[in-house]
């Protein structure tokens, strides 16, 4: 809306507010009739975005399959308003679910994640569990290859990171030692932690196990001046885990570029300490985010049963820098951190608390968000949710347009999730932070200016910016331009303006229109003509424009000049017009060259070559044609003085 009575004139100055959460757009949920939970959301090339979990639905949003018995892989597609340009599940009749997805080079999608199938379309397998299951699908969706890798125990993908060639890393979890894994650590059925390299088409390049005899996970992974790092957790207490691990610690694990092992280390205390996602810091350094249940060693300031856990690590040598243990006296545990424009960290993922670090609870459980400064102080916190239980997996950020997208599923019909389909929903959030606009409006007086507000809207319909309206005078219409200019018998010439509202011209029978700021003037004679700028009838400011008409050549030869550098007389050349063929020289006595323009414009300046030359007498010659095209000619002397 446009404050009546203003011109608006965008200056594109922005003041950003980033001290609280930003205002949601839109919050949406996707699924069917029974249980839909998403476990990825990446940002499309085309400003949309891609999701990837698994579905237990036949109806809503989800195509019904004619194998599905449990659970199907199943990725959705969104443009930035959050409607669904397309959506695909693909399984048999077991355990299908993907973990992670990525957009590739070609505008499609590599999808992660697991199957328990060997029907529905679903390549053989390597046992009768779980295997490492991969999908290559087209930017349309439509599947175009499908890779398996695993042995005879459980093989689970957890985490993609695309690399600039097109190849890929896969971080997964696997208790096999046979078919694809090989060198695994773990006995008894427990796991190792698996990095993959592969191609752009699924062959596998590389493929490393780590861990010891007992359970150890790799979820997510940072690449850092060629280092590879990979975030988890660990429960040996040998093999490539440090012996001081106490029960289930935090792991971080890195790598050269060929996956050979740098260094390993641990943090936690005496009970459950584990990291579910990793950032890289502004400054170079690592944060971790997961859960503890401890509360010595590495840990301190728990608050309840379970709860956020954030540490910042030195990449380089491992050594930890701060740590942050947030919640209350229930079970809170983050899914995601990332790295805000500032420096800070943004962590998310599912609170039960009501108490401590936890204020306002909405449900059973809530996304709960906590705003961190780069040394861990909570800058704010936010929950978010309906009455039951919605729990937050996986935040990404936008810098370039400020816009954050909250992942995760709800069994909410109401407060933030009021569009329920089913038992549980994928449940989406788009908040964007919205920057302050200073616009200038154009007044007639300062006297009782009410600075006017207003919110711009974005093609969704969402709110985009807010506007601030500062209040700037009206001008003169021909404010920081010329008021007079010379042309020749017979020429016509467009009239300047430069006013800030709107420009009109009194009548005049030479002129082209008077309701345009910039009429075209054919006078026969010297004319004065008058523009007015004005907002209204009450609100005018007025001036004049001399345009004068010469019958011919017009010149004033000055016979000095003093280049000085004091802004006055500091050049030589005529003052006046000439209709064409103008040209100015200078030369000293001696008939030596000096100086040469083709342009009244273009005067000497006294220096040759960049030399000044010393005081003196020289001589010039200028030549033009006059109007009706005749040769002219003028000569003399100038004087030089220093």
């Amino acid at each position: 809306m446009r404050t009546p009575g203003l011109l608006l004139i965008l200056l594109g100055i922005y003041i950003n507010a980033s001290a609280q959460l930003p205002p949601t757009q839109w919050a949406q949920q996707y699924g069917g009739n029974n249980v839909d939970i998403p476990f990825a959301i990446k940002f499309t090339s085309d400003g949309g975005t891609i999701i990837a979990g698994y579905t237990d639905s036949r109806d809503g949003d989800v195509s019904p399959q004619p194998n599905r018995e449990y659970w199907d892989l199943w990725v959705v597609k969104l443009d930035r308003c959050g409607v669904i340009e397309w959506e695909r599940s693909f399984g048999g009749s077991n355990y299908e679910s993907a973990r992670d997805v990525v957009q590739t080079a070609d505008g499609g999608y590599i999808v992660a994640g697991e199957t328990n199938s060997t029907d529905g379309g679903v390549v053989a397998g390597y046992g009768s569990t779980k295997d490492i299951w991969i999908v290559k699908l087209n930017a349309a969706g439509a599947l175009l290859w499908q890779k398996r890798y695993g042995g005879n125990g459980l093989d689970i993908a957890n985490h993609i990171h695309l690399i600039n060639d097109g190849s890929f890393y896969l971080t997964a979890s696997s208790s096999s030692n046979d078919g694809n894994i090989s060198g695994n650590h773990g006995t008894a059925g427990y796991t190792d932690g698996v990095l993959m390299k592969l191609d752009a088409n699924g062959n596998i390049q590389w493929s490393r196990c780590f861990g010891g005899s007992k359970n150890e996970e790799l979820l997510d992974i940072e690449i850092i001046n060629g280092r590879t790092y990979l975030a988890g957790y660990a429960n040996s207490i040998d093999g490539d885990i440090p012996p001081q691990q106490k029960n289930y610690d935090v792991w971080l694990l890195a790598l050269d570029a060929n996956g050979n092992k740098i260094y390993s280390k641990v943090y936690g205390g005496a009970q459950n300490d584990v990291a579910y996602s990793m950032t890289r810091g502004n400054n170079g350094s690592l944060t971790l985010a997961g859960y503890t249940t401890s509360d010595d060693g590495d840990v301190s300031g728990a608050k309840g049963s379970q709860d956020y856990w954030v540490i910042n690590i030195n990449p380089a040598n491992g050594n930890l820098n701060w740590q942050k243990v947030l919640g209350g006296t229930d079970a809170d545990y983050a899914n995601s951190v990332i790295t805000d424009t500032d420096g800070g960290y943004i962590v998310g993922g599912i609170s039960y608390s009501d108490d401590m670090d936890v204020a306002n609870p909405l449900g059973e459980g809530d996304y709960w968000i906590v705003k961190l400064s780069t040394t861990g102080n909570i800058v704010w916190k936010q929950n978010i949710g309906g009455s039951t239980n919605d729990n937050l997996r996986s935040i990404i950020f936008q810098p370039a347009v400020k816009e954050y997208y909250l992942c995760g599923d709800s069994d909410s019909g109401d407060g933030d999730f009021p569009g329920s389909n089913g038992d549980t929903d994928f449940g989406i959030i788009k908040l964007k932070q919205l920057d302050t606009l200073l616009t200038d409006s154009t007044v007639c007086s300062l006297n009782g200016f009410v600075p006017a507000t207003d919110t711009l809207r974005d093609a969704c319909g969402n709110d985009s910016a807010y506007v601030s309206y500062r209040p700037v005078l009206i001008s003169g219409p021909f404010d920081s331009i010329r008021r007079a200019d010379t042309i020749f018998t017979g020429q016509t010439y467009q009239l300047p303006s430069n006013g800030n509202g709107t420009i009109t011209w009194a009548y005049h029978p030479t002129l082209s229109c008077t309701n345009c700021p910039n009429p075209i003037a054919s006078p026969e004679t010297t004319t004065i003509y008058t523009a007015t700028n004005s907002l209204g009838i009450d609100c005018q400011r007025s001036d004049q424009f001399t345009l004068v008409v010469l019958k011919d050549a017009l010149l004033f030869v000055p016979t000095a000049f003093t280049p000085n550098g004091d802004g006055m007389n500091d050049w030589f050349g005529p003052v006046g017009k000439v209709p064409n063929e103008y040209s100015l020289q200078v030369f000293d006595r001696n008939g030596t060259l000096f100086f040469k323009s083709n342009s009244t414009y273009s005067r000497w300046d006294g220096k040759v070559n960049g030399t000044v030359q010393p005081n003196g007498i020289y001589v010039y010659l200028i030549q033009y044609k006059d109007i009706t095209g005749k040769p002219m000619m003028k000569k003399g002397v100038l004087a030089l003085i220093r």
